[in-house]
């Protein structure tokens, strides 16, 4: 004879009930994992509440109080909300309350969200309700704290521009002074007599190094509102854009520019864009040393995003090296060798990963390098 299990109207299986054991109700109500109080009656008379429940009014004994009883300075629009429950039978629910019955031993405020559950008869009649709650406390903080974070970086980010404003302003006008002076002893110099070869080289380098300096500022200027100004997006033909950045550019005649497939129109911000491929294509005018430099263009799509490439038949990287190249103020050469504020690929690394893309470098000693970055698709 079987006696483990027996067979319900269902065909399941089920245990025999002299294994199941007895569960009493209130240690089930007693160890929920969230607050109930169990009311009674259209005024609500507390009928059963759990420990949480308890804990979370600071320990008050308010079994038989109506609700209005037991707080009297609770929230309108909860005990409104009790009511049309226990009227129309529907259930209520309340996100991140917090009021003169939310607050713990210690007096501190606490948050819950809250379900209010009409309880029926067999008739279908609502005689009382139950209020299901979940303590959120620390994720509200959690809230708080991020908002007030957001607050404080956005404070930041105007003093930020503001000193970025103040400082280029202060350091361009001495530049202007420097570029003046060195302007009226070359005029000076002149008047008496031909310049000295070494005399014009020394002026020339003073003038190169000015520029220069303005380069400086304007590059910092720009990795440091780099992410943090934004456009509109709008559908923009990146072959299109490719044409004005090279336009801009003005390489030498016996540069070699192509596109190897046509490239994608993605809804972005320009600019940002833009911004991105001056670098590259820039970069690569001034790292390729030849005069026969070859630049191609590329892209091809990689899940959510597109994989845009610059390639030249410049010397290449060599591998210790690939890495550092995207930090502020790193080059390869003097910069009296060649041109730049080593601010370039630091601004592109900076620009793509704030839209959530990366940028990287492949590249050997003699076979050139290619730089590749992710652009979401829009």
């Amino acid at each position: 004879m079987r006696t483990a299990s027996n067979r319900n109207v269902n065909g399941l299986a089920t245990r025999p009930k002299a294994e199941l054991g007895h569960v009493p109700l209130h240690d089930v109500v007693t160890q929920l994992p969230g607050l109930l109080c169990v009311t009674r009656g259209p005024e609500h008379a507390i009928h059963t509440v759990n420990r949480l429940f308890l804990d979370s009014i600071g320990g008050r004994s308010v079994v038989g109080l109506t609700i209005r009883e037991a707080f009297p300075k609770g929230s309108s629009e909860r005990l409104e909300a009790m009511d049309r429950a226990y009227a129309t039978g529907g259930p209520v629910s309340f996100k991140d309350v917090t009021d003169a019955a939310s607050t713990d031993t210690r007096g501190e405020s606490r948050f819950f969200n809250l379900v209010v559950q009409p309880l029926k008869d067999g008739a279908g009649q609502v005689y009382g309700l139950v209020t299901l709650g979940v303590d959120v406390t620390e994720e509200q903080k959690t809230k708080q704290e991020l908002a007030e974070l957001a607050l404080a970086l956005e404070r930041t980010n105007r003093e930020l521009d503001s000193f970025a404003y103040a400082a280029s302003h202060d350091l361009r006008a001495p530049l202007r002074g420097i570029a003046n002076l060195a302007q009226w002893i070359e005029e000076d110099l002149v008047a008496t007599g031909p310049l000295k070869s070494e005399t014009r080289e020394m002026l020339e380098l003073m003038r190169i190094r000015m520029h220069r300096m303005e380069g400086l500022i304007e590059g910092l200027l720009q990795y440091s509102r780099a992410g943090r100004s934004h456009q509109d997006p709008e559908m923009v033909d990146v072959n299109e854009l490719i044409d004005d950045v090279v336009d801009l550019l003005a390489p030498p005649e016996d540069t070699m520019i192509s596109i190897a497939s046509e490239l994608p129109t993605i809804r972005t911000e320009r600019l940002l864009l833009q911004q991105v491929f001056m670098n590259l294509i820039g970069n690569a005018l001034k790292h390729c040393g030849r005069r026969d430099c070859e630049i191609t263009i590329d892209a091809k799509r990689v899940g959510p995003f597109y994989e845009f490439s610059v390639r030249d038949n410049g010397p290449g990287i060599p591998p210790d090296y690939q890495e550092r190249i995207w930090g502020i103020f790193q080059t390869l050469e003097s910069r009296d060798h060649v041109e730049g504020a080593g601010i370039g690929l630091a601004l592109v690394k900076k620009i793509v990963e704030t839209q959530k893309g990366r940028a990287w470098v492949e590249s050997a000693l003699g076979a050139g390098a290619t730089f590749r970055f992710l652009w979401r698709k829009g």
